[in-house]
C-alpha cells in the first residue's frame, strides 16, 4: 500500500525510544526551572533516545506550552520533541496543538483522558477534530481505559483506531502497560501495515515483531533499566527492529530485573489512573537526569505515591542488579535538582517537600 508523507517519515525516522520529559520546578514551586528542563533534554540525547515527550498533567496550560518551547529550543534538531494532548476542553486541546506546532514539536500524542464517549463514532470524532486541526504527525494511545469498556472489554476501542489509521497524519500507536496480550496482537495485526506499533512491554516485542514491524517504544520511564553508559533498552529496541532476536533476548535478560521492578511498581497505579511520577524523577536522576521534586497534583496516594527512603533504596538496588551504578546517594541534590543545586539552592530553601519522605 502507498503510505502518506507523514507515515513515510515515521518509518524512516521514528525509530528507537521516545522517553518522558517531566517538568522541573523552581524552589517555591511557582514556576519552571528552565535550566533543569534543558538538562533533561540533553540527558535524553546522551541516553541515545530518538525523542522526548513532555508530560502535561504536571503543569498548568501556560507552563506546558513553555516547557515544550524550552525542549524544542534545547533539542535543536538533535532529538525529536513530542507533545501530550488530552485536556478536558477540546478548544484547549486545539490550542495546545497549535502551540506545539509553533514551538517545533515533531509529533503529538492524543490521549482522551477525560472523555467517556457514548459511542465509537463519538470517540472517533474527538480524535478526528484534533487531527484535522493540525499538521503535526499523530501518535494514538492504546490503554486499558475504564471509560471505554462499554465499547470493548479491553478498554481499547480498536475499531476506532482502525478508522484513524487510514488518516494520512496518523503515524503510530502506543500500546501502554496493562494491555492484554491478545488485544496487543490484534492491534499489531490490524494496524501494523499502516501505522507503527510501539509496545511499552519489552517482553511482548519478540512476539509482536513476528506479526508486524516493531521499531519504537515510548512515552514511558525507559531510564528505569538503562544509563547512557549502558543503553540496554535502546540496544534492545534496535535488535528487535533488525529482527535479531538472539541479541534482543541476550539484552533483555541483562535489563530484566530493573525493568521488572519498575513495572511491578507502576502497573497497579496505572489501573487506578495514576503514575509514580516522583519515582520516575528519581529514576532519571539516578542515571544523570536533573531530578527535583514535582508538585503534588492532588491525586490519592494509591494513584501517585510518595517517594520514601525505602523506595529510593529499592530503585538503587534495581540499577545495581543490572550492573548500573546509580548516582551517589546525595539526597539534597535530588530534592532540589541538579541545576538548582549547582546554583546554590539547598533543601532549606524549598517551599515544601511534596511526595517525598
Amino acid at each position: 500500500m502507498e503510505l502518506s508523507e507523514a507515515k513515510q517519515w515515521a518509518r524512516a525516522y521514528y525509530r528507537g525510544i521516545d522517553n518522558l520529559l517531566l517538568p522541573s520546578h523552581t524552589p517555591d514551586f511557582a514556576g519552571l526551572d528552565e535550566a533543569g528542563i534543558r538538562h533533561d533534554v540533553r540527558q535524553s540525547i546522551q541516553h541515545g533516545f530518538m525523542s522526548t515527550s513532555g508530560v502535561a498533567p504536571l503543569c498548568s496550560f501556560a507552563e506546558y506550552v513553555r516547557m515544550l518551547e524550552i525542549a524544542c529550543e534545547e533539542a535543536r534538531g538533535r532529538i525529536f520533541v513530542g507533545a501530550y494532548i488530552g485536556e478536558k476542553d477540546q478548544d484547549a486541546n486545539r490550542k495546545l496543538l497549535a502551540h506545539a506546532a509553533r514551538a517545533g514539536c515533531s509529533h503529538a500524542v492524543l490521549v482522551p483522558r477525560y472523555l467517556t464517549p457514548a459511542s465509537s463514532d463519538e470517540l472517533y470524532q474527538w480524535y478526528a477534530e484534533l487531527i484535522e486541526s493540525t499538521s503535526l504527525p499523530i501518535v494514538l494511545y492504546a490503554q486499558n481505559n475504564p471509560r471505554l469498556k462499554h465499547l470493548h472489554p479491553s478498554g481499547i476501542a480498536l475499531d476506532v483506531f482502525d478508522r484513524l489509521a487510514e488518516l494520512p497524519s496518523v503515524i503510530a500507536v502506543k500500546l501502554t502497560q496493562a494491555i492484554n496480550l491478545v488485544r496487543a496482537v490484534e492491534c499489531a495485526r490490524r494496524l501494523g501495515e499502516r501505522i507503527l506499533v510501539g509496545p511499552v512491554h519489552l517482553d511482548m516485542m519478540p512476539l509482536l515483531s513476528q506479526v508486524c514491524h516493531v521499531q519504537w517504544s515510548g512515552q514511558w520511564n525507559a531510564e528505569c533499566a538503562q544509563s547512557p553508559q549502558h543503553p540496554y533498552v535502546v540496544e534492545y529496541i534496535d535488535a528487535i527492529s533488525r529482527k535479531d532476536l538472539d541479541f534482543a533476548e541476550k539484552i533483555y535478560w541483562m535489563l530484566e530485573p530493573a525493568y521488572r521492578a519498575f513495572f511491578q511498581l507502576q502497573t497497579p497505579l496505572l489501573l487506578k489512573g495514576g503514575h509514580p511520577w516522583q519515582h520516575i524523577k528519581y529514576n532519571q536522576w539516578c542515571v544523570g537526569g536533573n531530578g527535583g521534586l514535582i508538585r503534588d497534583i492532588g491525586k490519592p496516594r494509591d494513584q501517585v505515591p510518595v517517594l520514601t527512603r525505602e523506595a529510593r533504596l529499592s530503585i538503587r538496588s534495581a540499577y545495581q542488579s543490572v550492573n548500573i551504578q546509580p548516582e551517589r546517594d546525595e539526597e539534597e541534590e535530588f530534592v532540589v535538582g541538579k541545576t538548582a543545586y549547582a546554583r546554590g539552592v539547598r533543601r532549606s530553601g524549598m517551599a515544601a517537600l511534596p511526595l517525598y519522605e
